[in-house]
This record gives structure tokens, sequence and C-alpha cells, in this order.
């Protein structure tokens, strides 16, 4: 996902008359205000579904709003279960804390269950990228099992869902990320931006851009990119997550020609302006069940060059112009890819971007949820 700024928390409000259905939501992401957040509840908003947070776990919330939700929804459920606690490294005590979320966390869909809420689980990834504990796929586990609706980005995330974590009988739908570009102002022209970097606004540029994590294959980039010999320039930027080492991604970018390292929090001026100058985003990933970077890119009319990995191949089959799948991590066949779609005419590419977000409009893929609450509710 994208950065996301911070907000207060939302609490509950009384049911609106405006809207049918009331969602009251969970998520690891403060204030819910991530543009995914943002754009999915505005888009819920329009068909009459009205959307809150946060949701407390526990029995007593769930009987003290009785009557105002209809549903609770779930996104990153593993911050339930997860000891954050300072010092909590033990793992006697990760043990004990994670038998007793999960318990309360059963006693929690167990009563929505009685009282006749909606259980939603948005499946965001198969498993945390930065490794998966025996408590996260307990986890998983349990609600997949109990959830009244399963909501994944993808066919193929959704198969590999159903694999993994035993989904139950509640109804398993296809929900893909919408597109995320209305969620940032316009950008600013490209030569101004790229000389205010002290980049040349007459070379090609590339970027990756979003939360620096290790399964990005960001080596790969810049390894892609030093083949190319300054015939293209490589941004990258976004904050590190914690334990990425970004002084050995400092000192590999150094090592090429034509490169930019902007290794912090991005504000949406500058992501926009970044995206929009790009003339492609590289995504290198190791593995992917959705990506708010792509669902930008293609907003703004970016063409992509990604691994050929089954998400990126099913969301780029309808539009094979906006992108380049490749296969393996070799840097002769990555910077060959680069090549073929800047060689490409810009006109073309973005053409076939801007076709390809028509498909992911918010208002056409959140009626699956829709259609799903409604029949839940009756």
């Amino acid at each position: 996902m994208l950065h996301a700024s911070r907000a207060t928390p939302v609490e509950y409000s009384p049911r609106s008359p405006r809207c049918r259905l009331h969602v009251a939501v969970y998520s690891r992401l403060s204030g819910l205000d991530h543009p995914y957040f943002r754009l999915l509840h505005r888009a819920l908003a329009r068909r009459g579904v009205a959307t809150s947070g946060s949701v407390q776990i526990g029995v007593s919330w769930l009987r003290a709003n009785r009557g105002l939700i209809d549903a609770v929804h779930f996104h990153w459920p593993e911050t339930i279960w997860r000891d954050r606690r300072p010092g909590a490294h033990h793992v006697v005590s990760r043990a004990l804390h994670g038998c007793r979320e999960l318990l309360r966390i059963a006693r929690f869909l167990r009563e929505a269950r009685r009282l006749g809420i909606t259980r939603i689980w948005t499946i965001h990834n198969l498993e945390p990228h930065e490794g998966a504990s025996l408590w996260d796929r307990l986890g998983y586990r349990l609600i997949g099992r109990s959830a009244d609706i399963v909501v994944s980005h993808s066919v193929w995330s959704l198969q590999e869902a159903k694999r993994a974590h035993r989904i139950g009988r509640g109804k398993s739908i296809i929900l893909p990320m919408g597109t995320m570009h209305e969620a940032y102002p316009p950008p600013r022209p490209r030569d101004t931006v790229l000389a205010e970097l002290g980049l040349d606004p007459a070379l090609p540029m590339v970027s990756c851009l979003g939360r620096l994590r290790e399964y990005k294959g960001l080596h790969v980039a810049c390894a892609a990119a030093k083949r190319l010999s300054g015939r293209v320039q490589l941004v990258v930027a976004g904050p590190p997550q914690p334990g990425f080492d970004v002084a050995v991604l400092r000192e590999v970018l150094g090592r090429v020609p034509s490169a930019l390292f902007l290794p912090r929090h991005l504000n949406d001026q500058e992501f926009a302006d970044l995206m929009c100058a790009s003339d492609a985003v590289l995504l290198p990933y190791r593995d992917v069940t959705g990506s708010a970077v792509l669902l930008t890119a293609i907003g703004f009319g970016r063409a992509i060059i990604a691994s050929d990995l089954p998400y990126f191949r099913e969301v780029f089959a309808a539009e094979p112009e906006a992108a380049a799948l490749v296969a393996g991590t070799d840097p002769a066949a990555w910077a060959a890819a680069i090549d073929g779609v800047l060689s490409r005419p810009l006109a073309t590419r973005q053409r076939a971007a801007l076709r390809l977000a028509d498909r992911y409009s918010w208002d056409h893929v959140v009626a699956p949820l829709v259609a799903a609450l409604e029949a839940a509710r009756g």
C-alpha cells in the first residue's frame, strides 16, 4: 500500500437516514485515512453504505452498537493478536498474548453472529510480507472460517486464500483495488519536477515509489537501470519499512548513473509529481496480491514494468500495451523490458493505461461487495 497521512480516528456515529447499510471498520491504519479507504468508502457511500471506525474487539462493544451497525469489516487483522508492547520479545510472552487475543476475537466473531451482525474480511495479503507466525496463520484461519463475506483482490488470490486459510461457507467475492489517482492533487509539470530534483527533463525517467520493503525487488530495478548506462534515469522514493537496510540500497544506487534516492515519506503533491514525471513505473516484486502503486500509476496514465506474477498477469490481460511483464530477476531482461516499453509511442501506452484504469473505477469495483452485503442483510 501507499503511505497514509495521520488523522484522528473517527468514532461511530448514529445511523444515517441517507444510508441503508452501516459498516464498522477494523484496520491497522490510524484514522482510516489511506487513499484506499477514502476512495473505497466514498464509493460505498454513493451506493448507500455508510462506513465508520474504529472497531473495538470486545463483546461489550458489539452489544453497545447493536442496532447501529449492520456489519464489521476486517482489514489486516494480524494487529489484533501480534504483541507490539515494548520488550515483548520472549517466545512465552508472545505465545500467551497470541492465545489470549485469538480467544478474544473468537468470542467477538461468535457474538457478532449471535447479534446478526455480518462479518467481512478483506484479504490484502495471503501472509504478511515480512513473514507470518503461527499466530498469524491461526488467526487468518479463524476469521476465514467465521466470515460471512470474504473479499479478495483477484481471482488468483481468492483461489490461494481458499487453499491457505480454509475459507468457510461464507460468500467469497472479488473486489479489486480501484484506481487511486483521485486521492492526489493535480501533478505539476514534468520538466519543473525533474529540474527541481536535479534530473534531466530530456531523459526518460522510471521509478519505484511507495514504502521500501524487501519483497519489492528494488535491487533488480537498480541493476536494470545500471545496464542502461545513463539512457534512463531512476528514482526510488518512499519511507523505509522497519528493518529495511537503507544503507545497502543507497550504496547500490550510488553505482547507478542518473539515479535519485529519497528514503522518506512523500506528501501527496510529491507523490503525484513523481508518479506523473515517470515514463514507466517499475514493480519487480517477488510476490503480490494487490498493488496500490499499480492502481495509482494507471490512473495517471503511466505504463508498468512488473514481475511476471499471477496478479499482474490478471490485471494486464485486457490491456497488454499498458505493461511489460518480466520473468525472473535477470537485469538484462529487465533492461530490455524498459527499452521495449519506452520505445512504444507515449500516446499508445497512456491510452492503454487509462483504458485499464476505467475498468478499475471504484464505482464499478464495489458493486460485488454491495450486492453481497444486501444479500447477507436479507
